[in-house]
């Protein structure tokens, strides 16, 4: 699973008589296939968990969220839901920024949690695998040795704290039914976000007990791409400092609704790349949720897939009603490793 752009084929299409092609690699992992579509994984046996519920509650925010999309509608592959979508790791040309070097030191995680009111259980299996999830990035990721982690929920949260109730906000302080219901932050370093410096296993578990007092209108690609994006990350704004431009970014979203952001997968896919300097092998997308085809039986979760799919290699699905994350986090953390081991930081 090479990475799309390598220094070597940087050189040789900076002659203009050449040109590079682009190939994608074999992905990482055994739990799953990978190519066209991301990896998928394969549930281990029958779950006892039920499926997503259609009893969340109303949805009662009345604030507009600017949500900043792409306008392009010249590609072909610039489909919705319910098309064929290839994973878009041509992105039209090498980037503008000559590549420095190779290898991440520098890791962004965004989990993006679905905080309506059937998400308990699936909330309780994320806190309770992400120990060895943390463990398992930090053992494998040699070179690595800054780690900014935030947790946004998919609505406005109405819980957290004044200065961080809109969509995209981090999760500062939590509240409402099933919630740690605790004031988390600010965190270690004074931000709102987590660090390296910051009890991982303790802060994150206060975090992401968002409870499931949210609303049922859940819009996770709409929360990710303002995090992505940074619409609420200008100075002294909640998620100041949070997104690195010479990080890895890795985005985990769990959820078990149809998503209703305003836009579609590949607008978002467009927007993330663009903010990662046109580079899509700096981010994975690992996404915990109800898609098409697996285990749980509702295949509520078509938009957060197809966007997943989308990363081709990097892209990892899980089935969210299965009991246990832990196989599954440990292949994510194999994509994680390679791509950090592929990562291409832009210079300037």
């Amino acid at each position: 699973m090479g990475p799309r752009f390598h220094p070597l084929c940087v050189a040789l299409c900076s002659i203009p008589a050449l040109a590079c092609g682009s190939a994608v690699g074999d992905a990482a992992g055994t739990s799953g296939s990978t190519g066209a579509a991301a990896t998928s994984a394969t549930d281990p046996g029958p779950s006892t968990s039920g499926g997503p519920s259609t009893t969340d509650v109303a949805d009662t925010s009345t604030s507009a969220v600017a949500t900043t999309l792409s306008t392009d509608t010249s590609s072909a592959q610039e489909s919705g839901v319910g098309e064929t979508m290839t994973p878009y790791f041509d992105v039209g040309g090498i980037p503008d920024l000559f590549v420095s070097k190779m290898g991440c030191d520098k890791v962004d995680f965004v989990f993006v949690i679905d905080n309506s009111s059937s998400m308990a259980a699936y909330q309780a299996n994320l806190v309770n695998n992400f120990p060895a999830f943390i463990d398992g990035i930090q053992n494998a990721l040699e070179n690595a040795y800054s780690y900014h982690v935030g947790v946004v929920t998919t609505d406005a949260y109405a819980f957290n704290v004044p200065e961080c109730q809109q969509l995209s906000s981090l999760v500062v302080q939590t509240g409402g039914a099933s919630s740690s219901n605790m004031q988390c932050g600010p965190y270690a370093d004074g931000a709102n976000y987590m660090t390296d410096n910051d009890d991982l296993v303790e802060t994150f578990s206060c975090a992401a007990t968002v409870g499931v007092s949210g609303s049922g209108n859940e819009q996770p690609l709409a929360a990710m791409n303002g995090v992505v994006q940074q619409l609420v990350g200008g100075n002294g704004e909640c998620n100041e400092g949070f997104i690195r431009d010479d990080a890895l970014l890795v985005i985990v979203m769990i959820g078990d609704e149809f998503d209703n952001s305003p836009g579609t997968p590949m607008q978002y896919y467009e927007n993330v790349v663009e903010a990662k300097f046109n580079l899509p092998e700096n981010v994975v997308v690992v996404s915990i949720s109800d898609f098409p085809g697996n285990i749980c039986g509702f295949g509520a979760s078509a938009e957060v897939a197809a966007f997943t799919d989308l990363w081709g290699p990097n892209g990892f699905k899980v089935p969210i009603c299965v009991d246990d994350y832990a196989p599954y986090f440990e292949d994510a953390i194999d994509i994680i490793d390679l791509a950090c081991e592929n990562y291409i930081a832009p210079a300037g």
